[in-house]
Parts: C-alpha cells; structure tokens; sequence
C-alpha cells in the first residue's frame, strides 16, 4: 500500500481526532465525576504502559519489594495472580502448552498490597529465565476514565518471553489512581496462556545468508533494502516503498528441491533461484531468459499449455506470460520466452489459478489495488470505489480471454483487493473463489456453472465471511478437523485502533453501525469454520487467532507433525529509524 491508500492515514487520522478514551459499548461507563474533555485517553495510555514497563524493568533486576513499588502502585493494591495456577491442555515432543487449571481460572486467585504484589511479580516471571534474556511487551488496547475524577482504566495486552523457551501471553484490566502520576490500584487477568518449547534446539533458524549470501545480487540488491533504493532509483520506475512484491515457489529445473522467483522494484531485475544440492543457491536468471527490469508484484508458476511443465505468469503493468523450453544444450536451466501479454494499468497484487470452467486447463484470477481513474477509498472502512479484479480464462495456446463480467465476477468487483483463493468449500465439484480487500467487506463467489456455462454469485454476506476489516490475505485449511474447508484471514490488528475506535467521542455524530465497522477494522484477524450448510461460523475471538498483529499473510500447516494443521501469520510494518511499534 502506498501512504495514501494504506491504513496508516486511519491511524494518523483518528490520533488527530484528540480521543477522550471512553469506553467500548460492552465495558461500563465512566461515572459521572470525570467530564469528557479532562480526560485524554491517548496521553493517560502512554503513562500507564510506562508504569507496567518500569515494574517490568523492578522485576528483572530483583528490585521489585514493596518499598520500590510504593512509585507504581498503591499500599492497597488488589488483584488477580499474574501467573494464576496452571494445567498442560497441550504436550507434544516438541511443545508443551498451559492455561489456568478449570478449577482455578485466571481471576479465582488473588493478592493485596504492595509485599504481595512483590511476590505476585515474582512468580510470574520466574519460569523465563536469566533477566538479561527476558523482554516484555505491553499493548494498551484500551483507555477510558475511571468512576471518579482522579480515576481511570486500561486494558492491556502482555506479552513476556526469555531464553529459557518459555512464552506468556495474557490480558490485564487495570485501575489506575492519579491521571498524571498514575499508581496501579487493581489488575485483572484474564486470558492467560504459556507455552514452553521443550527442543534445545530452535525450531527455525535464519538461513537467509547462508542459502543467498555468496551471490552477487544478494549483496548488491537484497540486502541493503528498500531504503537505499529510494534514494537511488527514479520513481518513475516503479518504487514501491512497503514492498508488495511477491515470488513463486517451485521446482522448475524438475530435481526434486523447491526454486524461488523472486519479484522487485522497476530498475532492479527479477530473481530466479536454483537450489543447488547443498541448500544454497544460484542465480540463474539471465540464462533462464527472465531479467526483466519492470517492476514487478506477483509470478505464478503454473502449466497454463498442458505439457506437463510449468510456465511463468508474472504481473508488470502488464500480465506476462513465459512458457518453460527445455535446457539449452549442456545446461540443466530451463529457459522461458514471452508468449504473451496483456496490458493492465491497475496496481495488480496477486493471482491465483484453478480450473474455473471444469474444462482441464487452468484459468487466472488477477487482484487490483489501485489504477490512475479509482481514487482514495470511499468510505474508508467499506470502500467499493476500487480497480475492478479479473478472471481470464484459459483458450489454449497461451491465449486468454477476460469472462469476469459474463460469468458475474463484476459483482461488488471495485474493491481494493490484496489477495484471493480458490477452493470447492461447498464441495459441489467446483471450485469457488474468496478474494481478500482491504478498506472495507471481501467477496465469496459461489461457483454455480452448470451446463458448461460459467456463473458465480457472491454469498459473503449469507454465508457470514464479508469480514469487514482491512484484508491481506486467505487460506483454507480443516481448522477443525471435521473434514470440510475452514477459512482464515489476514487482517490489522492495532492497539491504537482499538483505543481511539471506543473512544465515545471518535465519529460522535455517525450512527453505531458505522462506528462498529471502525472498531471491526483494528480487531485483527479471522477464522471462519464451514458450518457445512453454506455457512462459517465466526470462532475468531473465541479461538483466540484474531491478534495477529499487523498481518499480510497466513497458512495453515502442520508445524509440530501432530496430525493437525497450525495457523503460521506473517506480520509487522516499515522499520525505519525509530523500531517502536505502530
């Protein structure tokens, strides 16, 4: 996204709108002691994460007793334990997940005063290990006033892990005394959750330098980052400065390891990669036929003539389409010769293939985001005023023909779309079609082809997956295990969000259903389960897989070999100067 249709102009936007940190329609309201504009939710947010970090920092170095807590936290202090008794509700080989035991839930146990907060402190950080290795993380999701006028409330989100494999999470609602000096009255805990990695090894290292590191281009292109390019290469050639460029995965040269196509920015050539036996790579791109300048979004090796080999789709401002020859003599590298191409003046972000029209080849599924005649998104939070996305069916010979509208994919088609699936999720022997958006709800198009005719209707809304919120991206997978297509999507999570969207004074004149979708757009991600009647089921929240922080992209995969598949999120945003979190 580039800054003027991304979702940072909301956050600047509603930080500009000097929230008062009032409550969500679910929490209590304030009382009346403490009038609306005294109170700056924004600021008192700031001071009260502040508090938490320094008892954080008292407990690292052993100095968290009662006389050094007396500047954080009243004498008469009360709460719930910050490590409430736990039971294992997960234990594999490689993991081992606890929670409060059922007859002591996170709340049924307590302390009072500042020796027993001491010791309260204590006890939960004692499982992570040396405190030179221990980092925490606090998130104010909410701020709001209290009862009274020197009063207020916070809820935090809490994270803690150290060297010593062990992972917390966990949710504090806090009462504060004092609006300037703030000292913590009272904590709740809810939500409490640790995980222990029981290997000594890592699960995953960073093999980056190691696979890439001896190529020229690595040190050349890749590793000084978009930063550098910024300031060296002609935007006109097509910087993207957030980085939207995606790569294809495949084993193109047909030895049985996995190669990688990467994408750039226009003036930097694409990438394509060989794994060589020994993990590392080579770059094979100019003796592949693929060093193209243009700057580039998303490629998609697949068999688009039905020979059994993969060709290239790959998206410029143009869809290109390179079909795979075999090796020049004495060569084990494929080469690729453009066959075709098809203008497009939309800021294109991904695409899929599958074979729409049960007709044995594969067609393509194309993601707009942006063209010069679709201006910013309008409303912001359920735009509809975007680049139309098209379904190019496939006529043999590397010719396609665009059927969105004959088929009905120009329903609620001019949204501003990140991502999309295929997948029969109704399990009537054809495949349907969910495309992620961000600004606002997503599509499901139900397949209905009958009689060799192609026909989509979109269902989103009866089938409860419009998901209004800012879309990434979508995977399918049995979350569930009950053997039909579950559905999870990548979205924004932001504490910043969450605060100001509550605050009874952000869009104070708009009805609530407006004020909702805001709200619904900072809550992060969702998983849909496939109710089997045409329906999902919102488990997102119960589940606990909606705060994926800011997240682009997702997958369900067995991670742990336990039979069942996991949720890995790709997440996070620019990192400049300054790393502290948006």
């Amino acid at each position: 996204m580039a800054p003027s249709r991304s979702l940072l102009p909301l956050l600047l936007a509603l930080a500009s709108c000097a929230p008062r940190g009032e409550p969500g329609p679910q929490d209590p309201a304030p009382g009346s002691g403490t009038p609306l504009e005294a109170f700056d939710g924004e600021g008192f947010g700031q001071r009260a994460a502040q508090q938490l970090s320094a008892l954080a920092d008292l407990a690292l170095h052993g100095a968290a007793d009662s006389a050094a807590l007396e500047a954080l936290a009243l004498e008469t202090i009360r709460g719930d334990l910050l490590r409430p008794a736990l039971h294992e509700v997960h234990a594999s080989p490689a993991l081992v997940v606890r929670r409060p035991a059922p007859s002591n839930e996170a709340g049924s146990q307590g302390f009072e005063g500042l020796e027993a907060l001491a010791d309260s402190v204590g006890a939960w950080i004692a499982p992570l290990g040396a405190a030179a290795d221990v980092h925490f993380k606090f998130k104010v999701v909410r701020s709001e006033a209290g009862d009274d006028a020197d009063s207020a409330r916070t809820r935090v989100l809490v994270q803690t892990y150290g060297a010593a494999r062990v992972q917390q999470r966990s949710t504090w609602d806090c009462v504060w005394r004092g609006i300037e000096a703030p000292l913590l009255a009272q904590v709740r805990v809810s939500g409490f959750e640790e995980t222990e990695r029981t290997q000594a090894r890592p699960w995953f290292a960073d093999a980056t330098e190691a696979v890439f590191g001896a190529l020229e281009c690595f040190e050349n292109e890749l590793a000084p980052g978009l930063n550098r390019w910024r300031g060296e290469l002609d935007r006109r050639l097509g910087i993207d400065l957030f980085g939207h460029h995606g790569l294809a995965l495949a084993d193109v040269d047909g030895d049985g390891r996995c190669d990688v196509f990467l994408c750039q920015n226009g003036g930097l050539s694409n990438r394509l990669f060989l794994q060589q036996e020994d993990g590392t790579a080579r770059d094979v791109t100019r003796e592949a036929g693929l060093e193209h300048l243009d700057r580039s979004s998303a490629a998609l090796f697949v068999d688009l003539d039905e020979d059994g080999d993969l060709d290239l789709a790959l998206t410029t401002d143009a869809l290109l389409l390179f079909e795979r020859l075999d090796a020049a003599p004495g060569s084990r590298v494929p080469r690729f010769s453009l066959r075709a191409s098809y203008p497009d003046g939309r800021n294109l972000t991904s695409m899929c293939a599958a074979d729409a029209d049960l007709d044995g080849d594969l067609d393509l599924y194309l993601c707009g985001y942006q063209s010069p005649e679709a201006g910013a998104p309008d409303p912001y939070h359920d735009a509809n005023n975007g680049p139309p996305n098209t379904l190019y069916r496939n006529e043999g010979g590397f010719r396609l023909t665009d059927v969105t509208a004959a088929c009905g994919l120009d329903q609620n088609n001019r949204r501003f779309s990140f991502a999309a699936a295929w997948e029969d999720y109704d399990e009537d022997g054809d495949v349907d079609l969910y495309v992620a958006n961000d600004f606002g709800r997503n599509n499901l198009y139900r397949n209905d082809s009958q009689g060799g005719g192609l026909a989509f209707v979109d269902v989103a809304a009866e089938a409860g997956v419009e998901d209004l919120s800012a879309g990434m991206s979508v995977a399918f997978g049995d979350a569930d295990g009950d053997g039909r297509s579950d559905l999870y999507v990548s979205n924004m999570f932001s504490s910043a969000g969450n605060r100001v969207t509550y605050a009874r004074s952000f869009q104070e004149r708009e009805d609530e259903t407006t004020r909702a979708g805001f709200q619904r757009h900072a809550r992060g991600n969702s998983l849909f389960l496939n109710q089997g009647d045409g329906r999902f089921r919102d488990a997102s929240e119960e589940l606990d897989v909606s705060m994926g922080r800011w997240a682009w992209g997702s997958g369900f995969c067995d991670l742990d070999l336990d039979g069942r598949e996991d949720l890995v999120v790709a997440n996070g945003f620019l990192t400049n100067e300054d790393p502290a979190d948006l």
